[in-house]
């Protein structure tokens, strides 16, 4: 699937939603990802993570590249990334 930069900044802005949850005691960042429609590619994302992807070989050109795009990296970056300082915040 081939995004624009505004699909990433959408991604980035429920990454953040999902943080500020966090933040309220009582409501869930997953509560947020499902309400936003990214819950499901979000745990579909995280469960690619795995010593797999570390075996995966050269296919078609850079190692990372392929690693990145096997684990839907962008997603991960936008989704987790903005919400992890909220998080931590707390």
């Amino acid at each position: 699937m081939q995004r624009r930069f505004l699909d990433y900044l959408a991604i980035t802005f429920k990454g953040i939603a999902m943080g500020a949850a966090d933040v309220v005691p009582g409501v869930s960042g997953g509560t947020i990802a499902f309400i936003s429609g990214i819950y499901e590619e979000l745990i579909e994302s995280i469960d690619k993570v795995n010593l797999n992807v570390f075996k995966v070989r050269k296919q078609s050109g850079f190692f990372f590249k392929t690693a990145w795009n096997s684990i839907n990296g962008n997603f991960l970056l936008g989704a987790y990334f903005q919400e992890s300082p909220l998080v931590f915040y707390h």
